[in-house]
């Protein structure tokens, strides 16, 4: 009876540690995983702007995946002009050019041929983080934005009012569903 006993203590202790081995393995692939996921995140991080955004850079296109098919927009820069004192006559504000280029991979729907890109795409802080307003008005040092169709690409500029002077400017790009991406451009 004790040799019986015995042996089940054996097999009981053998399972034991068994258990404890495996939880051991278990414990150290949880590890590896939270490593990998703070590494991951860690990335992730870097890629995020000074506003919480998507990073991207100036030249790299972002691409929109919505309900009517799918364009890629990159903003190209941004430059100084003298369109306040055209308009105005006066040197209270400025205006400043946001360049881009669109490329319609396949969107349109039935209110649009294609992609039309303006103002309300984008949202441009100065470095104050004051919001610039669009200038509703164009002289023909540029045209105005015109629709682009599937297969297309195009560039063009959009004016915005600029009220104080700025070191940069962070471009958010913007969608119904909210802000998305942002790119910061030095002046």
């Amino acid at each position: 009876m004790k040799k019986i006993i015995s042996l089940l203590l054996v097999c009981a202790a053998c399972l034991m540690m068994v258990g404890c081995g495996n939880e051991k393995k278990e414990t150290e692939a949880e590890s590896k995983t939270a490593e990998t996921n703070t590494a991951e995140t860690s990335t992730e991080e870097e890629a995020i702007g000074p506003n919480g955004l998507k990073k991207i850079e100036v030249g790299e296109a972002l691409q929109i995946d919505a309900k009517y098919g799918s364009y890629k927009l990159t903003v190209t820069g941004i430059e100084r002009t003298d369109w306040w004192e055209r308009k105005h006559h006066n040197n209270k504000k400025s205006v400043v050019l946001l360049s881009y280029e669109v490329e319609n991979i396949n969107f349109s729907s039935i209110l649009s041929e294609g992609v039309k890109v303006e103002y309300d795409l984008f949202k441009i802080l100065d470095s104050k983080k004051g919001v610039l307003s669009p200038f509703l008005w164009y002289f023909d040092d540029v045209a105005e934005p015109g629709t682009v169709k599937p297969g297309e690409k195009a560039s063009g500029s959009i004016p915005y009012v600029l009220e104080r002077d700025s070191d940069y400017f962070d471009v958010i790009f913007t969608r119904i569903t909210g802000d998305v991406a942002e790119v910061r451009v030095e002046m």
